[in-house]
């Protein structure tokens, strides 16, 4: 009876939570496309650029290219058909990463560095141009490239090879790439589709760990964390007594990885049938994939190694919902009778996904959302929001936000029976939501949409189709902001930025200010320095501070300013 009762309330909670008219309906809210449909091919990443316009990975369309935010006017940056291979659902151009020195300096020479990480094939001469996967030897790389400020590109001779040979895939390739505060590249590679469709003979190697530092067939299932060079930090976990890029493991499909100014790292990550995932990634830590799905809850989850089973994984022998024949479907419990690993670490929340029972139907009618990337809102002006997550969905068309707790180790909201959160129905429409980004002007958002593909739309019921493909949409909050003054951040500065043992504050029309309390804080939400300047000439000394990425806030009687600052020695 209990059971019963479990399962009902779980289902009505989902109903609740998938069920509300998006907030974007309102009228503090104004949602427009800044760019016509079928603009970006497949587009794969987004992010708001040091020049103030949007910067765009199209993954089929094998270009790095800009969107003016205010006319919708696309640039090319860079040009790679010629180097990326793309013929499948989830390979091509996919992250992109921009050194936080071009923030500081849109016109240096010094650090102006690009990375992008696209799939090839390794011996395209093989290739009978039918699109067959025999015909196919993905491998991915990370490349860095030189950003020439005067010409507004992105020059091909300047690529210099970060990591390659890494395996790709035609399926759950992730690809999401960032540059941390602690100055590290961060990447997110899936398990590349495997035990499941025409990869079900491949066998999931999420829990596999590397035995030596080129093991990269290990990597497959994880977040990697590397030097800008490419080499391995000599502070990434040791692992199996091996020290190598990986820096997580146990996951299935990453879309999104962001960090916070905490310095937590966020991911979204999508489940099977159940149990989509946000993360919070931490240093040696296991997620569960294959044998854990969400928490260690033993719930609608069981785990099917059709690998293991030549004969039943090949033709169309894969199932979704049974096993192939003689192989057990394991639970949670079944895999850990002993309880979860003392490595493992559950998700913040997994969108509602969580549910009793493994769910019957195609995938349109499962539980699980699809999410992709995620983004991070700190801007301090829209009611109610505090620090919140932005997540785009591919299967339900929503963009959901989630609202953190005050120490930004939790989803802040009334518990719920299984999940203990609640999922706020940002923005809907029946589209694919790929990536977001977030204006420093703290009331303006930015999304990207695929141009086709499945989804269910915010109804979560049947298929539908694409109604905004492959464009750019603004959307922008207009209601009462929590600052009654609007604060130019441009008006304020730091220079130099980067520095070593000093900096000085540069404004227009600030120069008259008082009693300025300056607080520097590291990225993982320390407080290092606080002091008053008399004036906002004054210099600021920071020798004291080590290597990396600090957030500085700048307040007297007007609003605080909030400003990143980059130290190196």
């Amino acid at each position: 009876m209990m059971k019963i009762n479990l399962t009902y309330v779980l289902i009505f909670s989902a109903m609740l939570s998938f069920g509300q008219n998006p907030v974007t309906d309102g009228s503090d809210w104004t949602v427009s496309n800044i760019t016509p449909d079928n603009t970006l091919d497949y587009p794969n990443t987004i992010i708001y650029g040091p020049d103030g316009e949007l910067w765009i990975t199209e993954r089929e369309g094998k270009q790095v290219v800009k969107i003016d935010k205010t006319s919708g006017a696309k640039s090319v940056l860079l040009d790679l058909s010629a180097e990326v291979h793309q013929s499948k659902g989830q390979d091509g151009l996919m992250g992109m990463a921009i050194h936080p020195d071009l923030y500081a300096d849109i016109t240096t020479s010094s650090n102006n560095y690009i990375y992008l990480a696209y799939t090839y094939d390794i011996d395209p001469s093989d290739d009978n141009d039918d699109n067959t996967e025999g015909d196919v030897d993905r491998r991915l790389i990370i490349e860095r490239y030189d950003y020439n400020y005067t010409n507004d590109i992105l020059e091909p001779s300047s690529a210099t090879t970060i990591i390659d040979g890494l395996d790709a895939s035609n399926d759950h390739n992730s690809g999401k790439l960032i540059i941390g505060p602690d100055l590290k590249l961060y990447y997110s590679i899936g398990d590349q589709g495997a035990n499941q469709f025409s990869n079900a003979c491949d066998p999931i190697q999420s829990q596999d760990l590397p035995t030596s530092t080129t093991d990269f067939d290990a990597y497959k299932g994880k977040i990697l964390r590397l030097n800008l060079d490419g080499s391995i930090p000599n502070d990434n976990p040791l692992l199996n007594g091996v020290r190598s890029h990986v820096f997580s493991y146990g996951h299935r499909n990453a879309q999104g990885i962001v960090f916070g100014s905490n310095g937590k790292l966020y991911a979204s990550e999508h489940g099977g049938k159940v149990d989509d995932e946000i993360n919070i990634i931490e240093a040696g830590k296991n997620y569960g994939w294959p044998e854990i799905s969400g928490g260690f809850d033993n719930y609608g989850f069981t785990y099917c190694d059709w690998s293991s089973t030549p004969g039943g994984c090949t033709g169309s022998g894969f199932s979704n919902h049974n096993c192939a024949p003689g192989v057990t479907p394991m639970t949670e419990s079944m895999s850990y009778p002993s309880g979860a690993p003392s490595d493992f670490v559950g998700p913040i929340g997994t969108y509602g996904s969580t549910i009793t029972t493994e769910p019957t139907g195609g995938w349109l009618t499962w539980p699980t959302v699809a999410p992709a990337g995620i983004s991070i809102y700190e801007g301090g002006l829209i009611p109610d929001w505090g620090e919140s997550l932005l997540i785009p969905t591919l299967k339900r068309g929503t963009i959901y936000r989630v609202k953190l707790n005050a120490t930004g180790d939790g989803i802040d909201s009334n518990p719920t029976l299984l999940d203990g959160s609640v999922y706020e129905e940002f923005h809907s429409s029946n589209d694919r939501y790929r990536d977001v980004a977030v204006d420093p002007d703290g009331i303006t958002l930015y999304a990207i949409t695929d141009n086709t593909g499945g989804t269910s739309g915010p109804s979560g019921t049947s298929s539908v189709s694409i109604e905004n493909p492959g464009v750019v949409m603004k959307i922008q909050f207009t209601g009462q902001t929590l600052s009654t003054t609007s604060q130019d951040l441009t008006d304020i500065g730091i220079y130099p930025n980067p520095t070593k043992d000093t900096f000085h504050f540069k404004s227009k029309g600030f120069d008259s200010l008082e009693d300025l309390r300056v607080t520097i804080i590291d990225m993982q939400g320390r407080l290092t320095k606080s002091v008053t300047l008399s004036n906002l000439n004054d210099a600021v000394d920071i020798s004291e501070l080590v290597e990396g990425v600090y957030a500085v806030s700048l307040s007297s009687s007007k609003q605080p300013l909030f400003k990143h600052l980059i130290v190196k020695k």
